[in-house]
């Protein structure tokens, strides 16, 4: 019976690294990042092999293509590594070359010592819907930057108006393509059943509107569905660590080892709730007067948010403030 090949990979835009070890032996193999490359890969990867665990670190987009290949491979079972993990098990290891075979070394060293977690390929909708909501966040960032540069000119003078008038007549067209994105992302998630049924019932969260529930939702659906509320938290990356040495008790800060897509869409949702959800205010104030300060407070309505929206996703519920955070009927009289 032939044996099971292990691989790691070290992806860049053009091409990638593979070092494949195989019956105790390792060689290693440069592809293009194409098509083409993706099919070579695949063959050399099980050639001599009844099977093949690999393991790929996320880079941007450009692992993407090649991970889907991977995953619709029968024989082949898929980790996709977030890349702090990668540097951090480096740096562990002592190792201090930078190179595409040193790296894709390291994730074959990875794969061999560390717990193997399956990747499974989101559905196409999912990844067409992570697009937009991608696309969307690009859109928010480049107004941002013309409302700065539109101030700047603002307070230069009058020398700048011609200027100013094109920056406004820019920053028209970026709004204009927000809203067609945003609507483009909500027509696809009701051609879908599932996604529409999801739309409607982040929408009836508090401090969510049609727009951040793209968002968010954007993030969300490309996740593993067997994943729990903690592990919704972790990937958001605001997940408590506790920092502690020998008799010194540190505070606990949030990982930010995660998605900041994730965290960005619920910050303003949160920012809303506190304010106009009796629940969510209840519970915000709650924590400041035990003591934390403002933002943390947030933090912590952010991720009790998310806890309530998996809730809500998996039980098939809408908002129900009363879950969140019971109100004292006294105080609240």
């Amino acid at each position: 019976m032939n044996p099971i090949s292990e691989v790691g990979i070290d992806i860049a835009d053009a091409a990638f690294e593979a070092k494949k070890l195989l019956a105790g032996e390792k060689v290693a193999r440069r592809f293009d990042n194409t098509a083409t490359g993706h099919r070579q890969a695949i063959r050399w990867i099980l050639e001599g092999a009844q099977g093949a665990r690999v393991c790929l670190e996320a880079t941007g987009t450009y692992h993407l293509q090649l991970a889907l290949a991977l995953a619709n491979t029968p024989t082949v079972e898929l980790m996709v590594l977030n890349p702090k993990a990668a540097r951090r098990f480096a740096e562990a290891q002592m190792i201090r070359a930078k190179t595409d075979k040193v790296d894709a070394d390291g994730l074959l060293e990875y794969l061999a010592r560390m717990p193997f977690r399956l990747w499974l390929a989101p559905a196409e909708e999912m990844l067409e819907l992570q697009s937009l909501t991608h696309r969307l966040a690009q859109l928010g960032k480049e107004k941002k930057r013309e409302q700065a540069r539109l101030h700047a000119a603002q307070r230069a003078g009058r020398h700048t108006r011609l200027a100013q008038r094109d920056l406004r007549a820019h920053l028209k067209y970026l709004a204009q393509r927000e809203k067609v994105i945003e609507r483009e992302a909500v027509a696809l998630m009701q051609r879908h059943v599932r996604l529409s049924e999801d739309l409607r019932l982040v929408d009836t969260a508090p401090g969510f509107a049609t727009r951040s529930c793209v968002k968010f939702l954007g993030e969300i659906e490309v996740l593993p569905r067997h994943l729990t509320a903690p592990q919704w938290v972790a990937q958001a990356g605001i997940d408590a660590r506790p920092k502690e040495s020998g008799d010194k008790n540190g505070s606990r800060q949030i990982s930010k080892q995660g998605n900041s897509r994730i965290r960005a869409a619920l910050f303003y949702p949160a920012m809303a709730a506190k304010k106009h959800d009796p629940h969510v205010a209840a519970y915000y104030q709650l924590l400041i007067a035990r003591g934390k300060k403002p933002l943390q407070a947030l933090v912590a309505v952010m991720r009790k948010l998310l806890h309530a929206i998996w809730g809500m996703l998996h039980h098939r519920q809408p908002w129900n403030g009363s879950k969140f955070y019971r109100l004292d009927p006294v105080k609240n009289a």
